[in-house]
């Protein structure tokens, strides 16, 4: 047939943000436990997407292009943006954004209570509360304060050499 297109295959990775649906015969990814191994807290990969897109619902994917070199670049470039949207105030009709840390340091700086450490917000700041370094009382709230978007987290997966350079698809399911 000289008439049929040519196609190239090409691979996309399946993010899956349940370690134990992720096997080795479905190939799947487990990026949540990947980025608690990595970065040492838990991670919310729907949160993260969530960053990228807010209206994702459920039983949904998002395709992550990070194949090509200009892709990955354009990632890393986000990731490395000392500058970060919190939020609308409506209080003030204003954005607020924060400057002079990326993404993914804010939300390693964000912790929880210890012995040593008291906690320093509540459990449900205003959306628009700077948390840089603040201390929640419990897991369950210091990992709804805050997630990078799941599109930096996997751009800098790659650059440490975590993840193989392609393309995602991040279904989010219940």
């Amino acid at each position: 047939m000289p008439d049929a297109h040519k196609y190239t295959s090409y691979r996309i990775y399946v993010l899956e943000p349940h370690a134990d649906h992720a096997t080795a015969e479905n190939g799947y990814i487990p990026i949540e436990a990947i980025a608690e191994r990595v970065y040492g807290k838990p991670y919310s990969s729907l949160r993260g997407c969530q960053r990228d897109d807010e209206h994702i619902g459920n039983d949904s994917v998002k395709l992550y292009k990070l194949s090509s070199e200009e892709d990955h670049l354009d990632a890393l470039w986000d990731l490395d943006d000392a500058k970060l949207y919190l939020g609308w105030d409506s209080r003030t009709g204003q954005s607020i954004v924060k400057t002079g840390m990326t993404e993914l340091d804010y939300w390693l700086s964000i912790r929880v209570a210890d012995e040593q450490t008291p906690a320093t917000v509540d459990a449900n700041p205003p959306k628009t509360q700077d948390l840089e370094n603040a201390v929640f009382e419990d897991r369950f709230f210091a990992d709804r304060a805050f997630s990078p978007s799941l599109k930096l987290v996997l751009a800098d997966l790659i650059r440490r050499g975590e993840l193989p350079r392609g393309d995602y698809l991040f279904r989010h399911w219940w």
